[in-house]
């Protein structure tokens, strides 16, 4: 068997475990190079493999109304989008899902009594007794989903004025996450670290910076 029809089957069946809705939403594309894309419906991730079956990145659309078509209203539209794009991101990694059923009963006793005079006659008067129950049954799901991301950038944003709709691509990839990291380690390294303090808590001593512009 040969290794592009393997990576093949393993994208299919990554595709089926992942649920009844991605496997009949989703599609594979086999690349010149050997990789393989796998995309999940209109709106949602698309997964770039290598062709060592490595992930080379990971891109998520989204599309949102526009009520206005002005350009407030679609870059505000646009930065609903982008946030939504990454949190189909979040969502493809992990999620958490959750179902609860409440059960409820209530019982009411209810005592009712009417007093009837007519004139010249002696007043009757009546009770009544009443007992009212009363159950109910609430399901409730939810879903959860929270994590970070490093190296999101902007792929593509735009506009239809056919449909007023906005969509936002973001998406990360191994060069966007090495880059990320790099630029993080390298702020990192410039911050003063006191470690020989008195205290051991890596506490700054005090100081005064001041400007050397005089005409100000």
């Amino acid at each position: 068997m040969k290794r592009s029809h393997v990576r093949f089957v393993a994208v299919v069946a990554f595709a089926m475990l992942c649920g009844p809705t991605l496997a009949a939403a989703g599609s594979v594309d086999e690349k010149v190079d050997g990789g393989t894309v796998w995309q999940a419906g209109v709106d949602g991730v698309e997964v770039e493999w290598n062709g060592d079956n490595s992930v080379k990145r990971i891109s998520s659309r989204f599309s949102t109304p526009v009520e206005f078509g002005d350009r407030r209203g679609i870059s505000k539209a646009q930065i609903i989008a982008e946030e939504k794009a990454k949190a189909a991101i979040v969502r493809f990694l992990e999620q958490s899902v959750s179902s609860t059923r409440v059960t409820a009963e209530m019982q009411n006793d209810l005592n009712h009594a009417t007093q009837e005079r007519k004139t010249g006659e002696k007043a009757t008067a009546q009770k009544v007794d009443q007992r009212v129950m009363m159950e109910s049954l609430t399901e409730v799901t939810t879903s959860f989903a929270s994590g970070k991301l490093r190296g999101v950038i902007i792929l593509e944003k735009g506009y239809d004025d056919k449909t007023d709709e906005a969509w936002v691509v973001v998406g990360i990839s191994d060069k966007t996450i090495k880059a990320a990291s790099g630029v993080k380690a390298m702020t990192d390294e410039r911050k003063p670290v006191r470690t020989d303090g008195p205290d051991g808590l890596g506490k700054q001593p005090s100081e005064v910076r001041r400007s050397n512009q005089k005409d100000w």
